[in-house]
Parts: C-alpha cells; sequence; structure tokens
C-alpha cells in the first residue's frame, strides 16, 4: 500500500472514531497532507548520490478552519510526519533531518486556503532553542543503502549507560531474549519495536506493543529516526548517536 494510501485509509479510521468531527471542517487533512506532498516534491536539490527534500513545513490556516484541529493538532501533525517520512523513503528521496510540521492560525490566510511554507532545515529547532550542540545531520544525509549503523545510548532504567550498536538491515527491541535489543524493564513488550535501516535511512516500527513507541516525545507507528532523537520504548529512553566511536553494550 502506498503512503497516501496508507494516510487516507488513516483520515477515514478517524473520521469513524470519536474525533469525527475534526474532518466535518471546511478544510479536510487529506487536502492539506496532498499540499504538503506537492511541498516536498517542488523543490528538491539534486546531487550526485541524492535527491535532498524539504523536511520542515509550516501550514497556515484561517483561524476558522484551524479551530476545529485544535484540540487534536499534536496526533495530526505527527501522522503528517509520519506519512511524509514514508512518502520520501518511497521515492528514494532524502532529508538532512527528520520531518517536522507544525500548523497554526492565521488572520492573514483566506478561508478553506492552505498556506505552506517550506525548508531544508539541517539544525533541528530543539537545539537552537536550548543551545545545545546540534545533532549531526550525516544519519539523514546517507545515501539510501548506505547506513552503516547506529549507536544506541540508554538514558534510563537498569541498563542506563549502556550503549548498543545497531547495524543494517534491522534490529528488533524487545524484552524478550532473541531481541538484538533487549530491554530489561516489565512495561517492554517481548517483540516491543523493530529498527529499520539502510534504504532511505533509519526508521522505527512498533510491533504492536502494549506500551508504546516514542519519538522525542511523540507517539509514533512508524516513523523515520536518526542521530541526535530519542527513542521510548515503554519506560525506557534511548538517545541515537552516530555509529562512529561506538561500544557495544552486549
Amino acid at each position: 500500500m502506498r503512503a497516501l494510501d496508507r494516510f487516507e485509509a488513516a483520515c477515514e479510521r478517524l473520521v469513524e472514531g470519536s474525533v469525527g468531527r475534526l474532518f466535518r471542517s471546511s478544510v479536510q487533512p487529506a487536502e492539506i497532507g496532498r499540499k504538503l506532498e506537492k511541498a516536498m516534491a517542488a523543490n528538491p536539490v539534486i546531487s550526485v548520490d541524492a535527491t535532498l527534500v524539504p523536511n520542515d513545513f509550516s501550514v497556515a490556516l484561517h483561524p476558522v478552519d484551524f479551530a476545529p484541529f485544535a484540540e487534536y493538532i499534536s496526533p495530526l501533525t505527527g501522522q503528517f510526519e509520519t506519512w511524509l517520512g514514508e512518502t520520501a523513503a518511497e521515492r528514494a528521496w532524502t532529508t538532512v533531518d527528520r520531518v517536522r510540521v507544525q500548523i497554526d492560525p492565521d488572520e492573514a490566510v483566506r478561508r478553506r486556503e492552505i498556506r505552506i511554507v517550506s525548508a531544508i532545515a539541517p539544525v533541528p529547532e530543539r537545539a537552537k532553542d536550548t543551545g545545545a550542540a546540534a545533532p549531526s545531520p550525516l544519519g539523514r544525509m546517507q545515501p539510501r543503502g548506505r547506513v552503516t549503523g547506529l549507536r544506541l545510548r540508554m538514558q534510563s532504567g537498569p541498563q542506563r549507560g549502556q550503549d548498543v550498536l545497531v547495524r543494517p538491515p534491522s534490529a528488533t527491541v524487545g524484552r524478550a531474549p532473541d531481541n538484538d535489543v533487549v530491554l530489561l524493564p516489565d512495561d517492554i513488550s517481548r517483540h516491543h519495536a523493530r529498527l529499520e535501516l539502510g534504504r532511505g535511512g533509519a526508521r522505527v516500527i512498533d510491533l504492536g506493543s502494549t506500551n508504546g513507541t516514542t519519538l522525542n516525545g511523540r507517539p509514533v507507528a512508524n516513523a523515520p529516526f536518526g542521530p541526535g532523537d530519542e527513542l521510548g520504548f515503554g519506560s525506557v529512553a534511548i538517545e541515537v548517536l552516530p555509529a562512529s566511536g561506538e561500544r557495544s553494550g552486549r
């Protein structure tokens, strides 16, 4: 199933659910999604071995059109970010950092208008805001098929401070001993998530875990990630670092 099909199917499920009123707005999520996709494709930077596309999107809506989305803006932007990341992977596009989508009301925007500004943003806003050193964008800049590995550093739980090196093509995360990354806390599912490395960079995929997977504090089911991000599996927080200088924790 194509990324667009998956996104529209997710919208349909939400329409049938308790937040269906969200989609009775004069502006539909699928409309925003299609415009985001066009904005991503509009100004690629083509090099010898990669096609670089925008990863930072600011969406402006008239306040009346924005109002029905306000209560659910976080899960909605998360859905857009996941979908755009999948779209980039399907089309062999590269981004310098994870996809970020922000939606805000703007009195200057006409009713039913969707105004989008896109940019290639190698320095995450969170690094600018805190004054912290910006994470290296190299993990996202690697051409497809050339991700050599990532280092996972435990930030919480009984394994805090331990590093685990993961290599392509994939690594499983969970409490069962047959996982590549074994986490000990009881709130970790036996087979909690899968990390895919290689084609298009790295992605984290939740395997239907009981307590969920997060990326930088936001729940995700399937999302791109890289050095500088923080993964969460149940109660365990993990910092993602480049593979260089790693020490194996297993």
